[in-house]
């Protein structure tokens, strides 16, 4: 007698069969796919799929099977026919694009962005985990740093999730295990694990989202269910909060002024409003909330790393930040537009190791064809920000050193609109206050601190041991360094910040 399992792993692979079929695409005559590893009946390239720096292999990929011979010359009459700037995976029916190039990111994403600017849909990310709405402080990171500078990346993560919440809930930050930051933590790692492409089964095929928890294979559902919590607790949580605090002050005044407060009041204050505005409100602070921490504190963590591994860099924004500032005052935003080492030094941290290396899946809302190869509709489409990062062509020679010097010459791309910030309709929202937050924070520490390599028992300098994370983020791994004071006066101006929080 066939026992219950077998029944169901049968009745699993028989419709995987039928649900690979149908969701083959169909090639328009004279058109073709991609270029990509030959797919295996049934699953495809899932087996092509990497684990780790997802963006790398890739890249790999790209120039493997990336022969653009078909290209004709009424389509780019000026270029020769490029190599390795598109390739296509088909995993479980579901068609994966990488892009290369910018000149096929610009056209797709920007020329095209009508068709491009949908967002691909993660079951296991929207539909299980309920993820569907993606300078006083500064000071306070200063006087962290010189109280504690061994804890320095905990000091980077309280400051830009302190930063955060002031703007979008009002609330004031004191603690360094604070809730409210642990609670976006803990919701920022399990959103960036369920976006990498490939790494849930129910991603690439959707109708899984549909079967029971307690079914053999289906242990992402429970997974799905803890980090559900926790996507719905980063966005209900600091919301319930300000909507308290307003009926408390509403005898004597308004909440503390933040984005949720102003538009909580106005929305009371409007007879017409859409029933989900509330909502919107809630998501929208929401997505302020884990863009804006989360992306300012893996950045200045690879900021840090690359001032210990390039010292001359330090020395030359140091030395910029002395003629302009003199010593005599903290750096404002202002100051951006007579620092320019400063900004270029940020900008190759973009640049250097970007933080989101695959850049943000886009889902192409019709059939498409570039370069006489086909797009099917439906198909997730990503911009290999990593090897944007690196055309020669456009960032100069080296591009794996950390060189602001690159971006001090005139014609140089702007990593912002190179895939660090997206691209199209999808370009991050929240990137100008993010430029501005990583300005400040670097001109501050700078100005302010010597960083340098770890020293060992005999007081040696030693070269800090780190990894770069993979994932749809990635970062340095926790590392040491050491963090002082660049002399007395600095130390002095330190210490003479006035404690805000």
């Amino acid at each position: 007698m066939v026992n219950l399992s077998t029944e169901l792993l049968l009745l699993s692979a028989a419709t995987l069969v039928v649900y690979r079929l149908l969701s083959k695409p169909r090639v328009p005559k004279g058109l073709r796919l991609p270029p990509g590893p030959v797919p295996k009946p049934i699953i495809g390239n899932a087996l092509d799929m990497p684990k780790y720096f997802e963006w790398e292999t890739y890249a790999k990929y790209a120039k493997q099977y990336g022969n653009h011979s078909n290209i004709s010359s009424k389509e780019t009459p000026f270029l020769p026919p490029p190599t390795g700037e598109i390739f296509y995976l088909d995993v479980f029916g579901t068609s994966l694009v990488f892009l290369n190039s910018r000149r096929i990111v610009h056209e797709l994403f920007e020329r095209r962005s009508s068709n491009y600017s949908d967002r691909t849909t993660f079951p296991m990310l929207v539909d299980l985990m309920g993820l569907g709405w993606s300078l006083a402080l500064h000071g306070d990171l200063l006087r962290r740093l010189h109280k504690a500078p061994e804890d320095f990346i905990k000091h980077i993560r309280h400051t830009a999730g302190a930063i955060i919440m002031e703007v979008g809930y009002g609330i004031t930050i004191k603690s360094e295990n604070d809730p409210y930051i642990h609670t976006a933590e803990k919701a920022q790692n399990a959103a960036g694990e369920a976006a990498i492409p490939g790494r849930f089964m129910v991603d690439m095929i959707p109708w899984m989202k549909y079967i029971p928890e307690w079914v053999p294979g289906a242990s992402f559902k429970k997974q799905a269910r803890v980090w559900r919590k926790y996507i719905l607790d980063m966005a209900d949580l600091p919301f319930e909060h300000v909507k308290a605090q307003m009926l408390i002050s509403k005898a004597n005044g308004t909440a503390q002024p933040s984005f949720t407060s102003t538009h909580l009041e106005r929305l009371a204050a409007t007879n017409d409003a859409p029933a989900d505005a509330e909502q919107v409100i809630k998501n929208t602070a929401a997505t302020i909330f884990s863009g804006g921490a989360d992306t300012t504190v893996k950045t200045l963590i690879t900021f840090v790393l690359a001032m210990v591994l390039f010292p001359d860099v330090q020395r030359k924004v140091q030395e910029e930040l002395d003629a302009v500032l003199g010593g005599v005052r903290l750096p404002e935003f202002e100051d951006m537009a007579t620092l320019p080492y400063t900004v270029a030094a940020y900008k190759e941290t973009m640049r250097w190791h970007p933080l989101l290396p695959l850049g943000v899946a886009h889902a192409a809302t019709q059939d498409d064809v570039i370069d006489g190869y086909f797009i099917p509709k439906g198909a997730i489409v990503f911009g290999n920000s990593w090897v944007l990062l690196r055309e020669e062509a456009d960032f100069g020679p080296d591009t794996d050193k950390f060189d602001p010097e690159r971006f001090m010459e005139p014609g140089r791309r702007d990593p912002r609109q190179t895939g660090a910030f997206g691209y199209g309709r999808r370009m991050c929202p929240g990137r100008y206050m993010a430029e501005n937050s990583l300005f400040i924070a670097v001109a501050s520490i700078l100005q302010n601190f010597d960083i340098t390599p770890p020293r060992d028992s005999s007081g040696k300098e030693v070269m800090p041991e780190y990894e770069w994370t993979s994932g749809f983020f990635s970062s340095p791994t926790d590392y040491q360094c050491t963090i002082k004071p660049r002399s007395k006066a600095a130390e002095e101006r330190i210490l003479s910040i006035p404690a805000e929080v």
